[in-house]
């Protein structure tokens, strides 16, 4: 019966194993943990809000008088999931790279790479989701959802009427500014925190690079960030759209600190390509699958979503 040769396993493993920077939309914003069992059924970790502070002490203050620190919080417990996919080539595939493998007059058939490519961007497209969105079907939580989140709609803007004033698109400069400082503000909880990112629908990314105005060739991320409103990280991701994050009618943005004190990516098993496996009638099929416990939140008072842009 025809095999894969080793070649193209070879190139499968390579094209499979190296995604595009595209791709990588939520490992961009969060730190992977994969510090847990490929097998563990769930992990867990704790998560907090810090509680108490320092004082000041004249000299000769008493031990009664110490004020200590602590944590308010608890410890959470999130299932493991595997995110599933496959790639398959039949017989026919197969014999012809085997065979023209053997001919010196023509150029060889190697075999079509775009499958393990849509394999690895259909399982970093899950990721993403489940990261950032979460599932209800199987009680994930998301950045976007996650018990303590701040999460509300955004201020209305002058133009428009009803929900169309709070959209980006009918707001000035200024306006999109109170909404940024505004978000800023609530994710630092006080100063806390330190939000450094900043996750927007398509268009309303694509909005910062438009002119300020008509007579300024500054755009606005850059009078933003001559305002003060500076996030080291800006990425667009679509999940943040109406269509994809799960609120039906509206865009949001997200605002967070992204270190890993704040909050990971749980991975117990990174991708896997599986040994290919040959039916009856020699066609060849190979799982592919990652093992993901979404976003482990430790301080979720550190996210903000700002609903309606």
């Amino acid at each position: 019966m025809p095999l894969i040769s080793e070649q193209d396993l070879r190139q499968i493993e390579q094209t499979l194993y190296t995604p595009k920077e595209s791709e990588l939309l939520v490992r961009k914003i969060l730190r992977v943990n994969t510090n847990f069992n490929k097998f563990a059924p769930s992990i867990g970790y704790r998560y907090y809000t810090r509680t108490g502070s320092a004082r000041i002490f004249a000299a000769g203050g008493s031990a009664k008088d110490v004020s200590f620190v602590g944590e308010d919080g608890g410890e959470k417990s999130q299932k493991v999931y595997d995110i599933v996919t496959g790639i398959r080539y039949d017989l026919r595939e197969i014999e012809a790279t085997q065979v023209m493998a053997t001919r010196t007059d023509i150029p060889s058939v190697r075999l079509d790479m775009l499958r393990p490519e849509t394999a690895r961007r259909a399982v970093a497209e899950l990721e993403n989701r489940i990261v950032l969105v979460g599932d209800t079907k199987y009680g994930i939580e998301g950045l976007l959802n996650a018990t303590g989140i701040t999460s509300e709609d955004v201020a209305d803007g002058a133009a428009g009427s009803g929900a169309a004033k709070k959209l980006w698109a009918n707001k000035t400069p200024k306006e999109i500014l109170k909404d940024l400082t505004t978000a800023r503000t609530k994710a630092k909880k006080q100063g806390l925190f330190n939000p450094d990112t900043l996750v927007l629908p398509p268009d309303q990314y694509d909005l910062l690079d438009q002119p300020y105005s008509d007579t300024s060739t500054m755009t606005i991320r850059g009078w933003l960030t001559s305002q003060g409103v500076n996030f080291p990280k800006v990425f667009s991701a679509r999940e943040m759209g109406k269509d994809f994050n799960g609120f039906s009618t509206v865009d949001c943005m997200l605002v967070l600190d992204s270190t890993p004190e704040i909050a990971e990516i749980a991975i117990p098993r990174e991708l896997e390509l599986r040994a290919p496996i040959y039916d009856i009638m020699g066609n060849s099929e190979q799982v592919v699958m990652e093992s993901i416990a979404g976003a482990m939140i430790r301080h979720p008072s550190a996210i903000y979503v700002g609903k309606g842009i």
